[in-house]
C-alpha cells in the first residue's frame, strides 16, 4: 500500500491571529512520520508533500500551493494543513489514482464542520474513501475497504493489545496489535508487563500516557463534548478493558 503524506514542513502548534494562520506541523513531524520510520514503513511512503505553515486566513488560490499532480498512491494523509488547501485535494488525489483521504484532527481549530462536509462531498464526487478521526488514535475499522487495509497493514489507529495473563492476573506480556499514531503505546506496553490487570494496569497506562505529552488540543470541542486530549487519554485507558486476553 502506497502512502502520500501532506503536511507543514516545519513543526509548530496551530495559531490564528487577525491576519494569518500558522498550521500545525508538530503531529506530522514529531509523531507520525517518526513512527512510520521506526516501524520500517517509509518504503511505503511515496511522497511527503511539505507545505508552508503560515498563510493568510483566507487563501485566494489554494492551487498555488499544490503541484499539478501528486505521486501515484493508495491513501493520502493530510495532517494539520490549511482547510482551503484541503478542499482541493480530492480532485488531485483522484488524478493520481488515489483511493482514500485520511484527515486526522488533533484540534477543533484545524477544520470547520462546513469545510469537512464540503470535503466529504468532493470525496464522494471523485469516489474516494474518507475518514476524519478526532483524534487520530480514534481511527478504527469501518465501512471503507482501503482505510481498513491501511489499519491492517500498518497497525495504526485505535489502540489494541493482546495481553498474556497468568493465574494471578499478572500481565506477563503486552503485545501491540494496533498502535496509536503517536507511538506512545510502545512505551506503555513495556510498563504493563508485571502489573495486575485492572486497576493497577490502568494506573500505569494513565501515568505513562501523561508522561508522553499528548499533542491533542486542550480546549473543549463542542462536537466531542470534551477536549481532544482527554478523549485521547480515555482511548489509551480503554485499550486495557478492550484488550484481547490470553490466559496462560
Amino acid at each position: 500500500m502506497k502512502i502520500l503524506i501532506i503536511c507543514s514542513k516545519t513543526g509548530s502548534k496551530f495559531l490564528q491571529t487577525e491576519n494569518s494562520i500558522k498550521t500545525d506541523g508538530l503531529i506530522a513531524n514529531e509523531r507520525i512520520i517518526p513512527l512510520l520510520k521506526e516501524l520500517g514503513y517509509m518504503d511505503n511512503v511515496v511522497q511527503i508533500l511539505e507545505l508552508p505553515n503560515t498563510y493568510p486566513i483566507l487563501i485566494d488560490d489554494p492551487l498555488e500551493y499544490l503541484p499539478d499532480k501528486l505521486e501515484k498512491h493508495d491513501i493520502a494523509i493530510a495532517i494539520g494543513i490549511h482547510e482551503d488547501i484541503l478542499m482541493e485535494l480530492p480532485r488531485l488525489i483522484s488524478l493520481s489514482e488515489g483511493k482514500a483521504l485520511l484527515v486526522p484532527l488533533e484540534s477543533k481549530d484545524w477544520l470547520s464542520k462546513w469545510v469537512r462536509d464540503k470535503t466529504i462531498e468532493e470525496c464522494k464526487k471523485y469516489k474516494l474513501e474518507y475518514a476524519f478521526p478526532k483524534p487520530f488514535c480514534a481511527l478504527e475499522y469501518g465501512e471503507f475497504k482501503v482505510i481498513n487495509r491501511f489499519i491492517e497493514k500498518f497497525k495504526i489507529g485505535k489502540p489494541k493489545y493482546r495481553l498474556y495473563v497468568d493465574k494471578n492476573n499478572k500481565i506477563t506480556k503486552a503485545e501491540i496489535l494496533i498502535t496509536t499514531p503517536c507511538g506512545n503505546l510502545y512505551n506503555i506496553a513495556k510498563k504493563l508487563e508485571g502489573s495486575i490487570i485492572d486497576t493497577e494496569s490502568k494506573d500505569i497506562a494513565a501515568r505513562y500516557w501523561h508522561g508522553f505529552s499528548c499533542l491533542g488540543d486542550v480546549y473543549r470541542d463542542a462536537e466531542l463534548g470534551d477536549t481532544v486530549v482527554h478523549v485521547a487519554g480515555h482511548i489509551h485507558y480503554n485499550a486495557i478493558d478492550e484488550a484481547e486476553i490470553v490466559e496462560e
